[in-house]
């Protein structure tokens, strides 16, 4: 179960939302490395673009959870503020984030796509300590099975539920961990080869999204609904579409350029 791990009068830091901060710090470290080797890599410019892009992310995350879970918020919309109880639907903070580096980017004359490289290496890391952070506080957990003998011993843990109830589950938190693993690997292969330029970043988001969708086939846990679907396998399928969209167009525009 989520637990508190800090607090100072109003405010309170809980295991879920430590393990969020541990990685976006790492991610920014990770973006501030690239910037340093990149010939137009003013670090603090780029920290700039990077900073904003969390913020907006934050701001986005909350708000789509929000608007998914209003009926919790309907009669304390104040809530949708303390951030300290955790609830985030990333989706929206991918889609906010983008949006705002992208603007910031051009404001303080960084090139946007070779921001997106630097944020593809650390991209896995925020997918790990997400499913880390889901780990500490029991959400997107996996269906019950009967006994762990009958599974793998990889696929299947005894875990608790939101409620704290302990039962053998499918480890879906342990795959979400696999699959930041796998995105990382890709990444640094792309990045060491010098692979796809302009064009990693959407490459891995669009594979977040196809193993998220995955994965959701597997969870147990409370989510809301669009058209009789789960709407956070919706918006991974949404994802990859998208990522997959933007980032064929500007290999395409690479490709005619001779830089793909």
């Amino acid at each position: 179960m989520d637990t508190v791990i800090w607090h100072c009068g109003p405010l309170m830091l809980r295991t879920y939302n430590a393990w969020l901060l541990g990685g976006a710090l790492t991610a920014l470290l990770v973006i501030g490395w690239r910037a340093a080797r990149h010939p137009a890599g003013h670090v603090r410019a780029w920290f700039d673009v990077s900073l904003a892009a969390g913020l907006a992310g934050m701001i986005g995350a909350r708000g789509l959870y929000a608007i998914l879970h209003w009926e919790q918020f309907r009669a304390a919309p104040d809530q949708v503020a303390r951030l300290s109880f955790g609830g985030m639907a990333w989706h929206g903070g991918v889609a906010l984030s983008l949006l705002a580096a992208l603007l910031i980017a051009r404001w303080r004359h960084v090139p946007f796509r070779a921001w997106t490289d630097a944020g593809a290496l650390a991209w896995p890391l925020l997918v790990a300590t997400a499913w880390a952070a889901c780990r500490a506080a029991s959400c997107a957990y996996g269906y019950e099975v009967g006994t762990l003998a009958d599974w793998p011993s990889w696929l299947v843990e005894e875990l608790p539920d939101a409620y704290g109830f302990v039962a053998p589950r499918l480890d879906v938190q342990a795959g979400g961990v696999a699959l930041a693993a796998l995105l990382g690997l890709l990444a640094v292969g792309l990045t060491w080869r010098g692979w796809l330029p302009g064009v990693r970043l959407w490459l891995l988001l669009a594979l977040t999204g196809l193993g998220q969708a995955l994965l959701s086939f597997l969870r147990a846990d409370y989510a809301p609904t669009l058209l009789q679907h789960r709407a956070d396998r919706l918006f991974d399928l949404a994802l990859l579409g998208v990522s997959a969209g933007i980032g064929g167009a500007l290999w395409l525009v690479g490709r005619r350029r001779g830089t793909a």
